[in-house]
């Protein structure tokens, strides 16, 4: 099983994406927003993060630069 940190300002998507990912038998978590995340990232690691671009705040794409500024990050695609 798999943990998927869920990262979006829409509680409503959240919840599906949430939700699909749990019948398909992985662990999500989730976030409402970057600083969230981050905080979130600080106690435990994930296997992969699905990451809104477009939320308030701190966008995502500032959110992965930080994720991958971490000294053990999740891993990136190939």
């Amino acid at each position: 099983m798999s943990t998927v940190l869920i990262v979006d300002d829409d509680a409503a998507l959240r919840k599906a994406l949430a939700t699909a990912l749990s019948d398909l038998g992985h662990e999500p978590a989730e976030a409402a927003d970057g600083a969230a995340a981050l905080a979130w990232l600080v106690r435990r690691r994930p296997d992969a993060v699905l990451l809104d671009l477009r939320m308030p705040g701190m966008d995502g794409i500032e959110v992965l630069r930080r994720i991958r500024a971490q000294a053990d990050p999740p891993p990136s695609p190939c």
